[in-house]
């Protein structure tokens, strides 16, 4: 046999070098794509000055089953890592002062939004309003700057 058609015994075949390549190739996307904190987690929550204004504008006489949307305000949240634009906005709404329950949001808004409108909510009530900045690493500010809901018709 020549030396061409008989295999190297102490050279690997091609197909082990092709997949000892991809192997190199996937490690090195790993290393490449890791984002820069992934040495140091972040578990930073964003500093949040909370929520500035509750409103909404119900005229004439209130109750009766009418409804009303409120639109809430914030100034936007600073991360360490996130920026702001990726930010999301925890909103925990009550019917009482202090009565919100921070394991579970009422709404969440779209990452980078700097106010949001609820649903249509009876006139009846009185609703109160906590908002928290929640960074891409899921840490959440712990402002507890609650703003009762304003009927600027009054």
């Amino acid at each position: 046999m020549s030396a061409s058609s008989s295999p190297d015994p102490r050279r690997p075949s091609s197909r082990v070098r092709l997949a000892a390549l991809v192997v190199v190739a996937l490690a090195a996307l790993l290393l490449l794509g890791a984002p820069a904190q992934a040495g140091s987690r972040d578990h930073r929550p964003p500093v949040f000055a909370g929520l500035k204004s509750a409103t909404t504008c119900i005229p004439g006489p209130i109750g009766g089953g009418s409804t009303s949307s409120y639109h809430l305000a914030w100034d936007p949240a600073k991360d360490n890592v996130t920026p702001s634009a990726k930010i999301v906005y925890e909103i925990y709404q009550a019917t009482k002062p202090g009565g919100e329950d921070f394991s579970t949001p009422t709404y969440t808004t779209a990452p980078g939004a700097t106010s949001f409108d609820t649903p249509q909510l009876t006139t009846n009530n009185s609703f109160y309003f906590v908002v928290r900045a929640r960074d891409r690493a899921g840490n959440e500010d712990s402002n507890a700057v609650e703003r009762e809901g304003q009927n600027l018709c009054e």
